[in-house]
């Protein structure tokens, strides 16, 4: 059996179903059932993937690559492989269908079977490529076991956004717990300063009528107690303003 071409070279727009063609010719004087097989069933659909090649003719085996969800990048290796294998129909083999007739080759004479391998290759337009995803190019392993692939084709906020708002969140407790230990630390201030004035007084009691008396501002406030006042509206300007 005669094969061609050697490798299967793919180009274009990958995400769009690409179809290549291989030709296999019987140059026997006997009849020749073939099978297609490939480590990428799940990229590939072959039609037909088995038959057979009479003495003298020459068949065509599409080889269809399914879109793939990007395009390759531009320095990605295709390590896909097709296994053509191909064996002679006996005359007691005739009247079998090709599927058992591979059935009962495989059993009982598969040193009869020829194996023919074909590589894949992309090629792959510089300026027109894109990262290939990992699920599309899950390129099989150097030892890969080869499968007959089907004749029918199977078919939120961006980071820096939410990081931004999450520090906001974070840093807005931190305003208001320092808001609350001033006011607490005034209030500590305000009493610390009545406590000293309660005890000023007490210290230094001024008879009723008594010319030392304590002087009185205009509206008859204490100059202490206007200058505790002043002193406290001090504090919650600064504070709150």
């Amino acid at each position: 059996m005669e094969i061609s071409p050697s490798v299967l070279e793919f180009s274009g727009r990958f995400t769009r179903t690409v179809t290549r063609t291989l030709q296999l010719h019987n140059k026997t004087p006997e009849p020749m059932a073939y099978k297609v097989k490939t480590t990428a069933p799940k990229l590939y659909c072959v039609r037909p993937n088995a038959s057979r090649v009479n003495p003298g003719e020459t068949v065509e085996v599409q080889i269809i690559l399914q879109g793939l969800k990007q395009d390759p990048a531009p320095d990605f290796k295709c390590k896909d492989k097709f296994l053509v294998q191909s064996v002679p129909i006996a005359p007691e083999q005739e009247t079998l269908s090709v599927s058992a007739l591979w059935s009962s080759v495989e059993k009982v004479a598969k040193e009869k079977i020829s194996e023919y391998k074909i590589r894949v290759h992309y090629q792959i337009p510089q300026s027109e490529s894109e990262p290939l995803t990992p699920t599309a190019t899950a390129a099989p392993a150097a030892a890969a076991a080869f499968t007959t692939p089907t004749s029918n084709g199977t078919k939120s906020v961006p980071g820096s956004v939410e990081k931004t708002l999450t520090d906001s969140l974070e840093d807005e407790p931190a305003v208001v717990s320092g808001s609350l230990e001033d006011t607490e630390k005034l209030q500590e201030t305000i009493k610390k300063l009545e406590s000293e004035l309660e005890k000023a007084k007490e210290a230094s009691p001024v008879p009723s009528g008594s010319k030392t008396a304590v002087r009185r501002g205009d509206q008859g406030v204490p100059i202490p107690m206007a200058a505790l006042l002043c002193l406290i509206a001090f504090l919650l300007a600064w504070l709150f303003f």
